[in-house]
């Protein structure tokens, strides 16, 4: 009872070590598309790939985007810096406001990844994506630097 017990526990750490060292062929085909497979391919050059050498994508992760708006609009840019810098000179409460509510909505978007906004013409209640929540985190940056201090 005891040496099915021994035999039943080796046999499943056996199985344990072939699950985890896995080899991975890939290779190109003619029309260079990239293949993967655990057996090698007849009569192809392909690169062994070990399992355990492969990383995991990163949870959360987001890769940076080049920032595009300053190249593409820098007359848009400098007239939305006149524009504050009338705003400021005018009517100071209403900078002040502004600067409130762009630390305090950097402040929501840094803090929280899962967002909605409302649909302005159903009044659903849809989520915000990753693109779209980076792209106000830049506007409300930017408004910071333009309408405090």
């Amino acid at each position: 009872m005891l040496s099915l017990r021994l035999l039943c526990l080796v046999g499943c750490f056996s199985f344990i070590q072939l699950a985890q060292a896995t080899v991975i062929y890939s290779w190109v085909d003619e029309d260079g598309v990239k293949h993967y497979s655990q057996q090698p391919p007849a009569e192809v050059h392909s690169d062994k790939i070990y399992s355990e050498d492969i990383e995991p994508p990163q949870v959360g992760y987001l890769p940076v985007l080049p920032n595009t708006s300053y190249s593409a609009s820098s007359s848009k840019t400098s007239d939305e810096e006149k524009n504050a810098a009338a705003i400021k000179k005018n009517d100071s409460e209403q900078a002040a406001s502004i600067c409130k509510n762009a630390k305090h909505s950097l402040n929501v978007l840094s803090t929280y990844q899962r967002l909605h906004r409302k649909d302005p013409t159903t009044g659903e209640s849809i989520q915000v994506s990753e693109v779209e929540r980076i792209a106000q985190i830049e506007k409300n940056e930017e408004r910071i630097k333009m309408f405090c201090d």
